[in-house]
């Protein structure tokens, strides 16, 4: 794995270090596979204009091609970005959780993120989830049943990972 380029991780700054994402990231470098965090700034998932701003020119200073790991926290921020980045990127959505079912929302706020969650993991080549319940609940957002990939951040993620990036 070594030779590989690097991994990409988008994140959002102001979360812990100890979700899904990095949690494969680590299972993925103890693979020997470099993997480049980038932390986005902003009080994520509530953000302000300059937080997506940030977002959007961390997506656009990837080179082309590049793979990419998209914790499913940062979709708000990245949102914007993804309709024209998707087709230059090649984006694996790292979904823990989805965000719309965080207790506390009004239902106006619930909407909107279930909204803005189906149309960015549509988007992505594909998405991973630790285990089947978060692989159901994206089924449940009226994506493909085999668009969520079970991938548990282990020492065998490395290897499944590869088959998700597609050609």
């Amino acid at each position: 794995m070594a030779d590989q380029p690097a991994l990409h991780l988008l994140l959002p700054a102001n979360r812990a270090p100890d979700g899904y994402a990095d949690r494969l990231a680590l299972a993925l470098e103890a693979q020997g596979q470099k993997v480049l965090r980038h932390a986005l700034p902003g009080d994520y998932p509530r953000l302000d204009p300059s937080a997506v701003l940030a977002a959007d020119i961390a997506l656009s200073r990837l080179p082309d091609g590049t793979r990419v790991l998209v914790d499913g926290g940062a979709l708000p921020g990245l949102a914007a970005a993804l309709a024209m980045d998707s087709r230059r990127l090649r984006l694996v959505a790292l979904v823990e959780r989805l965000l719309w079912l965080e207790p506390g929302l009004t239902e106006e706020e619930a909407a909107a993120r279930r909204h803005l969650e189906q149309g960015a993991l549509a988007l992505m080549r594909a998405l991973a989830v630790p285990d089947a319940a978060a692989a159901r609940a994206v089924a449940e957002l009226g994506l493909a049943t085999e668009a969520a990939v079970v991938l548990p951040p282990d020492a065998a993620a490395a290897a499944r990972l590869g088959s998700l990036w597609g050609a």
